[in-house]
């Protein structure tokens, strides 16, 4: 039986490792060719498709009514965003004897990122599984973007060039290997969940958090090797406000009554608070960043990563 649980889930993270990166690439070059700015594909396209394994791992949960799978997902790749992967960005950056310096325009981007985690935390303990909740989670998404759109302050990428051919089908098929990525690892989280009777919210937390944050892994260890670090944490808040926004809307859209089954708020308390502090400490360190430069820490890079690992027993 362990067998259907571990094989699904490495073919699963291997899968999404490969499609999502493909997916982030080709939905660039598609948005360019409809003549979207730089500023708006980085706010849209790619905050969109570095949450789009959380939302379609979400989406498959949803099919099942594991409700607490999703909440979970939700905060474990909040978490292991701003803990595993930018911790890594400065574990390298120290290693490198390297400086990090933000650009001032990023603080407007902080601010959002607060006010959406304090809004996730405010559905989450009120009912995260209503259509009332959605609907306020996915209007707060689109006036981030309209903010983003009107004050020309989204994440700033580099846009890259590469092979233009067929880039609508290349583009189709990366997104059905994405699916079939998170569909077969949330079937295999289902058959762990079963075989050793772990709860949802431990399933979702580790399982389905840190292989659909594995883009963002990737992504930021590619990014700091290459010098490019400014543009991790840009990336990371885009993730972050997707995933408040976006992925916990998912739930209250399917509007069953099964979907919160076993749910306690109490349950969740703690992780949030740990979520909210880890917030406040990377918002604080990028602020700081922006008034002079931070010469990055492997002590802080290891306290970022050891936060997500200390904060398993409070999922379990």
């Amino acid at each position: 039986m362990i067998l259907t649980a571990i094989v699904p889930i490495t073919l699963g993270v291997a899968l999404i490792w490969i499609s999502a990166d493909k997916l982030e690439k080709y939905s660039i070059h598609s948005a360019k060719k409809l003549g979207m700015s730089p500023f708006l594909i980085g706010s849209t396209v790619i905050a969109f498709g570095t949450s789009a394994p959380e939302m379609l791992t979400s989406f498959f949960a949803g099919l099942e009514d594991r409700g607490p799978m999703i909440i979970g997902n939700v905060i474990g790749s909040n978490i292991a965003n701003l803990s595993l992967v930018f911790g890594l960005t400065l574990f390298i950056i120290a290693l490198k004897g390297k400086a990090i310096k933000q650009e001032s325009s990023i603080v407007k981007n902080i601010l959002v990122l607060l006010a959406s985690t304090i809004l996730m935390w405010a559905v989450i303990a009120t009912n995260p599984f209503s259509i009332v909740s959605s609907f306020i989670l996915l209007s707060s998404l689109l006036l981030v973007i309209f903010f983003w759109f009107k004050t020309n302050s989204g994440i700033d990428i580099e846009l890259e060039e590469g092979s233009k051919k067929f880039i609508t089908l290349k583009l189709i098929i990366a997104l059905l290997v994405l699916i079939f990525a998170a569909w077969i690892i949330t079937f295999g989280a289902t058959n762990i969940l079963n075989e050793f009777s772990l709860g949802e919210l431990f399933i979702g937390y580790t399982v389905l958090a840190i292989g659909t944050s594995l883009p963002e892994i990737a992504a930021a260890s590619s990014l700091a090797l290459k010098g490019r670090y400014e543009t991790v944490a840009g990336t990371l808040i885009g993730s972050n406000i997707f995933n408040s926004l976006c992925v916990l809307a998912i739930p209250g859209l399917f509007n069953s009554p099964e979907m919160s089954s076993g749910w306690f708020y109490g349950t969740w308390s703690t992780l949030l608070l740990i979520l909210a502090s880890i917030t406040l400490c990377f918002a604080w360190y990028i602020y700081s960043a922006t008034k002079q430069p931070s010469k990055a820490s492997l002590l802080l890079g290891l306290v970022f990563i050891g936060s997500y690992f200390l904060s398993l027993p409070f999922a379990y």
